[in-house]
């Protein structure tokens, strides 16, 4: 296995065009492949750049053989989208601007080695973690 080369995919299982604005819009992302209608949309930091990150329709996902959605229910935070930053409290600021909600506001956590952390959701309810330190 390959951990070093990983990559954060999204699943979306609402609403693909207000998840498609909201890295875009929000988070500033630029559409490598893909549009606002899915059902796989990959982005990058800025044009011309290589992808970092993804979404894709839940719908695709019955294409792979032998799987099954899971139930819809509470969803419960199994995984966290850790995304590093160089300022934390100055893209925290940034991006209330454009309207995301976090979690809680910047903190710096003593006994995780004293990063400085913020969270908050996208609008399919996956936690993202802004942070200071190492991922």
């Amino acid at each position: 296995m390959r951990f070093n080369e990983a990559a954060a995919r999204v699943m979306v299982r609402k609403d693909y065009g207000k998840c498609f604005d909201f890295y875009t819009e929000k988070l500033g992302l630029v559409p490598t492949w893909g549009d606002r209608n899915g059902p796989y949309t990959s982005f990058a930091v800025k044009e011309g750049e290589p992808p970092c990150f993804a979404i894709f329709s839940r719908a695709g996902m019955s294409a792979v053989n032998g799987y099954a959605q899971p139930e819809m229910g509470a969803q419960q935070d199994t995984l966290v989208i850790t995304l590093p930053t160089d300022d934390v409290t100055r893209d925290y600021k940034l991006l209330k601007e454009k309207g995301v909600e976090f979690v809680n506001e910047p903190q710096i956590m003593e006994d995780w080695g004293g990063v400085n952390v913020a969270y908050f959701r996208d609008t399919e309810g996956n936690l993202i973690e802004l942070t200071d330190g190492s991922t």
